[in-house]
């Protein structure tokens, strides 16, 4: 389905990997290249790819609500393949994407624009923090899609290092309730603040986020930053990068914060077993509580990562919905 060469190049089948069959909007075969600073996609390995196993069926169970997204935002695009599988399923037209390194962002142009069947499609990048790159670029914009990092760095770390700056964080200054901070959602609370003046009313954005915290803290950043929240879908992922993952976590944990809540990945196969992802989402709390006895601090999780165990985590797609001033 794949390969990855020493010139950092990927060949990625929709079909497989986004689990679309024909595609109609972009080509069959998607090639993209990457940077050093670039989130390698798993292609070889979709369960542990956020795109695929996250993204992709969070736009497929809006469209199948009949919600599209003609105007369609993403932050911290990587590779570029969420606004293709956003052109492909949500029928995006005009797109804004971010990234933190401007080579990244050129890459992921190239990508996309490389892989598009239709060339009408405009696309506005921009370098840098969550979406101020896009500040005066777009409006009215219908879906805001973000899959942030949360970890803050520790010690000497360089977020300019390779891939880090696709898990960790730098210190921000802006103001943030005392709950996101504890929970590691920093970044998922600042893109909702950010969002809000763009998107239309009834526009949305959808936050990926890694639920190794309780539900009820992911759904309270919504309403924080002023919006209509729920769960759209629910899923889980295989811990991608557990070393550096697991183990920030495990430091972080270490310090107070948290906890944070990891599964064997046989019990989560399990749980999950036979539902969608939009049926879990609707039922996503009681799932949360079937979970609760298996849970395994992050502190242990890396204890089993070092023994050569796989963990896993469930993912959340937070779903807030841009409410008029007036209901405020």
């Amino acid at each position: 389905m794949s390969s990855r060469t020493d010139t950092t190049e990927l060949v990625v089948s929709p079909s497989e990997f986004f689990q679309i069959g024909k595609t109609e909007r972009i080509r069959p075969s998607v090639e993209i290249r990457l940077s050093d600073h670039s989130y390698l996609p798993k292609a070889d390995d979709p369960r542990a790819d956020w795109v695929a196993s996250v993204a992709v069926p969070a736009f497929k169970t809006l469209a199948r609500m009949g919600f599209l997204a003609p105007k369609f935002c993403t932050i911290g695009t990587g590779a570029g393949l969420d606004v293709l599988a956003a052109v492909e399923i949500l029928h995006a037209r005009s797109v804004g994407f971010t990234d933190l390194h401007e080579d990244v962002l050129e890459h992921a142009r190239q990508n996309i624009r490389g892989n598009l069947l239709a060339q009408d499609i405009e696309l506005i990048g921009g370098a840098g923090d969550i979406l101020t790159p896009l500040a005066g670029k777009v409006a009215q914009v219908d879906v805001v899609y973000e899959n942030l990092p949360n970890i803050p760095m520790a010690g000497v770390g360089d977020l300019d290092e390779g891939q880090t700056s696709s898990t960790f964080i730098e210190e921000r200054s802006e103001e943030v309730p005392g709950f996101a901070e504890k929970n590691l959602v920093t970044l998922h609370y600042l893109a909702l603040q950010q969002a809000h003046p763009i998107l239309r009313v009834g526009g949305r954005v959808l936050s990926s986020i890694g639920a190794r915290v309780p539900l009820s803290e992911i759904l309270a950043l919504s309403g924080a930053a002023g919006y209509n929240g729920g769960i759209l879908t629910y899923t889980w992922k295989i811990q991608s990068e557990p070393l550096d993952v697991v183990g920030g976590y495990a430091r972080w944990e270490r310090e107070g914060l948290g906890p944070f809540h990891f599964y064997p990945v046989d019990v989560l196969r399990e749980v999950f077993a036979g539902l969608t992802v939009a049926a879990a989402g609707a039922q996503a709390l009681q799932l949360e509580k079937e979970l609760a006895p298996h849970e395994i601090s992050a502190v242990d999780a890396l204890a089993r990562v070092e023994r050569g165990e796989k963990v896993g985590h469930t993912v959340a797609i937070l779903d807030s919905v841009k409410i008029p001033d007036s209901a405020l």
